[in-house]
């Protein structure tokens, strides 16, 4: 697709939900057609509706920014993301020494179906525990246990399908010590998993789901989440007892291990620590056999395009090249380098192709007898660069939904996350501590560029703050976490005269920033309350006495737990403006998780009236439902209606994801689905968008209330507009009747609407626009608008007065 010329009306996901959804006195039958009729009143407003309610969150996750957003074409452009401390085998153990997220094992045969799958595992360092993969039919169909998860508080059975990945099963409260062995075993039988660690059973799980059934066959496997382990006496046998696996699994041959990246020729390439370029890894490629060279494939190359490029190299070689190679192996664009010499230098480079292809190879060649060390390999289309840096059809998707706030970096990409090493020259820029979310980024979208994006589309910007929690940073007892974000305050709101300021100015931005808005970290619930609120006092009044201009938010709940929220109220409510509270629902819950999700905002707001900071207001910083088919666009719309609702108390959204490469692992529930080529809006986009456009500051009296229809009414701010936003989440048919108080007749009235007939309708690459908004038919008869809304539909009716 890439610029896209035809509008999407938008969407989200999630939602919170209340007594009542505006809505539809059932009053017959006809010809099978439920019948409703509402009644308007423009002149009583019910609460003030702040636009922020459809911000947005972007997380770095899932190649989001770098390779996604920001148009950086190269992944592990510095070779960071590699195999160098990962797995190894030593004395009959296999030993993971990473600390990224989800470093997966698998192993097996995809054919196994009913077995017993036992262990032991150690914890050696990180946050976390341990991840039991079984029945793993694919990277994205498994079950794990996750063994002292969420900051190694609980263990709980996840399930991963068709890309998402969900809670089912009893969690269990518990945690992993350090240096201990565990014995783990595990039975799969039909839909039925047991698990028992360290002698006692902790699961007893059926897996009746109707959507997409059990996983019936599969792999066994291991996995760490920011965590270091041991794993020995591993063994797969039949239910009967004979034995399918015993031993420890090979961890191939592949000598290069940096991802991403191949390796080509008669030499051979290896990833080096001593004297990188930056950071802490480069690659040495030794072409004395012969001609060698690094590849990597997936680049949207069109034709008469600029790209623009360069590498760091030192070492030994007459010269190097660097080219474009099509689907078959054709080179149709290259350029001879330089001779590299003994220090490391920048070689800079243009391709000039004359012919497009959606899939072509970049490599970098080292000519025979060469011995050349290479960091930082970059390429951008010119066209990009002049246009500050960002890919222009996602720049545009991104847009399109105008949010007026956005929240960065994350997330838990926010817990580790070190803003100073994502400023300055991009060549200068490290690495991020931790790898996560199928990447470890290289901080070629740092705190600049965000702003620029924000200022880009219209948005105030949100930055999350790192705390220095325990389980995401290994110098949290050394690392001074609290100057770091004075001195971020100070780098983003500064005056150029100022210690910060003058390295903002440095960086081209001499004029501050005057970021508002911040977050005192994210999802802090492993560190304890008491720990958390301890934080909240320490950072919220020296960030304040660093800009007394800025609002806070701080950690609320996850899901529906009253308790945090009240204790975070109670004990340092009158320190901060916000409270972020986060909830994910099962898309099966489409209908009814709004009203649930909006009753459990009021009541945080009934808590909220009652403390000594009644002005608080809710944001909903992560919300979804985890999926990308029609259910999503359903449930955003409930969601976003429900919040509409809750105005009085609630201010600021932020679903999530906002963006996510289609290679994901997981997490399928993204706004915006992209790969090298083009992009598709999810039917969460879809809605959201609709609704956006349709924002209105007012939200006034419809009734009478009930959930035949999931329905808000909302006022222009010069009163000659009204919207009437409706769900229905039913799959029947309902018609619709709508009047005025007043009984006035209106001038015109128009609808659009999202109704793609199935649950499962979804849009993709191929059929980017199956879920779509459309115009709708609304008739004014005898001062009445009539319609009709089809089973599982969305729309919008604008009424002129």
């Amino acid at each position: 697709m890439g610029e896209r010329n035809s509008r999407w009306i938008g969407c989200g996901a999630l939602g919170c939900t209340m007594l009542a959804i505006l809505g539809a006195a059932a009053f017959g039958q006809g010809n099978g057609v439920k019948e409703v009729s509402y009644t308007i009143d423009p002149g009583r407003v019910l609460n003030r509706i702040d636009e922020k309610v459809y911000g947005h969150f972007f997380e770095h996750i899932y190649h989001s920014a770098n390779g996604g957003l920001w148009g950086e074409l190269v992944w592990n452009r510095s070779f960071e993301e590699n195999t160098a401390g990962r797995w190894s085998i030593e004395d009959g153990q296999l030993i993971q020494s990473g600390s990224g997220t989800d470093l997966r094992l698998v192993f097996g045969d995809r054919a196994w179906t009913d077995y017993e799958y036992t262990l032991e595992a150690q914890k050696t360092g990180g946050a976390e525990g341990f991840l039991i993969l079984f029945r793993a039919a694919s990277d994205q169909d498994y079950y794990w246990y996750n063994i002292g998860g969420w900051g190694n508080v609980r263990h709980q059975l996840e399930k991963g399908a068709a890309g998402g990945r969900r809670s089912v099963g009893r969690s269990v409260n518990g945690q992993i010590e350090k240096g201990k062995w565990y014995p783990i075993r595990v039975r799969c039988e039909g839909n039925r998993y047991q698990i028992w660690l360290d002698g006692e059973r902790v699961l007893d799980y059926t897996d009746e789901s109707a959507s997409g059934g059990p996983h019936l066959a599969g792999q066994v496997g291991i996995s760490t989440w920011s965590t270091q382990a041991r794993f020995r006496n591993v063994k797969v046998a039949t239910l009967d007892g004979k034995t399918l696996y015993e031993g420890l699994p090979s961890l191939g041959e592949n000598t290069f291990g940096a991802k991403h990246w191949s390796v080509f020729g008669a030499g051979k390439a290896g990833i080096e620590s001593d004297d990188p370029f930056n950071s802490n890894f480069c690659v040495q490629i030794d072409a004395s056999a012969g001609q060698t060279g690094l590849s990597q494939d997936q680049f949207n190359i069109r034709k008469d395009e600029v790209y623009a490029g360069s590498l760091w190299a030192r070492g030994r070689a007459s010269g190097l090249t660097v080219r474009l190679v099509n689907s078959g192996d054709s080179i149709f664009a290259q350029q001879k380098l330089g001779a590299p010499g003994s220090d490391w230098q920048e070689l800079k480079f243009e391709l000039h192709p004359k012919v497009s292809d959606a899939n072509a190879t970049f490599q970098v060649v080292v000519p025979a007898g060469g011995n050349v060390w290479l960091d930082q390999v970059s390429l951008m289309p010119r066209s990009w660069q002049a246009a500050g840096g960002f890919r222009p059809d996602l720049l545009q998707a991104v847009a399109e939904i105008r949010a007026p706030i956005i929240r960065w970096p994350g997330g838990c990409f926010a817990s580790p996350y070190r803003w100073k090493d994502g400023i300055g020259p991009q060549h200068k820029r490290r690495v991020t501590p931790r790898e996560m979310w199928d990447d470890l980024d290289i901080n070629s979208l740092g705190t600049d560029e965000f702003i620029a994006l924000c200022r880009k589309v219209g948005a105030e910007p949100l930055l999350v703050v790192n705390i220095g929690t325990p389980q995401w940073n290994d110098d949290a007892d050394t690392y001074d976490f609290l100057q770091d974000a004075l001195d971020w305050i100070e780098y983003c709101n500064g005056p150029a005269t100022s210690k910060w300021g003058k390295v903002r100015a440095a960086n081209g931005h001499p004029e501050p920033y005057n970021v508002r808005y911040w977050e005192i970290d994210n999802e802090t619930w492993g560190m304890g309350i008491d720990n958390y609120i301890a934080a909240v006092k320490r950072f919220a009044p020296a960030m304040r006495k660093a800009d007394p201009t800025i609002e806070l938010a701080a950690c609320g709940s996850g899901g529906f737990d009253l308790t945090w929220n009240r204790r975070m109220i109670e004990g340092c409510g009158e320190l901060f403006e916000y409270l972020s509270i986060h909830h994910y629902e099962d898309p099966d819950r489409f209908a009814d998780g709004p009203y649930n999700y909006e009753r459990f905002i009021r009541q945080t707001g009934e808590i909220i009236a009652k403390s000594s900071n009644p002005k608080m207001k809710i944001y909903c910083s992560e919300w979804n439902a985890q999926s990308t088919d029609w259910r999503t666009g359903l449930y955003a719309g409930g969601m976003l209606n429900g919040f509409e609702r809750c105005g009085d108390i609630y201010e600021i959204g932020g679903p999530a994801l906002f963006l996510r490469h289609v290679s994901a692992t997981a997490w399928d529930n993204a706004f915006i689905n992209f790969d090298q080529s083009s992009w598709f809006a999810a039917p969460n986009y879809v809605v959201m968008q609709l609704w956006r456009d349709h924002y209105a500051p007012s939200r006034i009296a419809i009734t009478p209330e009930s959930q035949t229809l999931n329905t808000v009414a909302t006022r222009s701010q010069d009163g000659k507009t009204l919207y009437v936003k409706t769900v229905n989440a039913g799959d029947a048919p309902v018609a619709v009747s709508l009047k005025l108080a007043d009984g006035s007749t209106p001038v015109a009235a128009t609808m659009q609407m999202v109704a793609p007939g199935s649950l499962r309708s979804r849009n993709t690459l191929e059929r980017p626009q199956a879920v779509r908004a459309e115009s709708g038919d609304v008739r004014i008869e005898n001062g009445a608008m009539r319609l009709t809304m089809p089973a599982l539909s969305a729309a919008v009716v604008t009424i002129e007065l």
